[in-house]
């Protein structure tokens, strides 16, 4: 299962992840792309952006959503990189389609 983080301007990526999916439905459902791939799975205190004020709403400082993807997920998926990725929607909006699948 892909690991889905939200992570928050200028903060490191830290603390628990806000939900499990497959690959094919964060491809699907979250825009996920192989392209969005930013980093390695052993790379260590991610960041992302500066840090700025907290946005509104019920992720409330929470901007970008991280997938992670490791071997066992990729299976035979070419085209797929081991590692994060960087989606192209924010946490409010990924928020909500994770809401409509619990």
């Amino acid at each position: 299962m892909a690991t889905i983080w939200f992570l928050k301007e200028g903060e490191l990526h830290a603390g628990p992840s806000i939900e499990r999916k497959s690959l094919d439905w964060s491809v699907e459902n979250l825009g996920l792309r192989p392209d969005n791939w930013i980093a390695d799975l052993p790379t260590k205190n991610l960041m992302i952006g500066e840090k700025s004020e907290p946005g509104l709403g019920p992720y409330r400082g929470f901007r970008f959503v991280i997938v992670e993807i490791n071997q066992d997920e990729l299976g035979t998926n070419s085209g797929w990189k081991t590692g994060f990725h960087l989606l192209d929607i924010d946490a409010t909006e990924a928020g909500k389609v994770l809401a409509e699948f619990m």
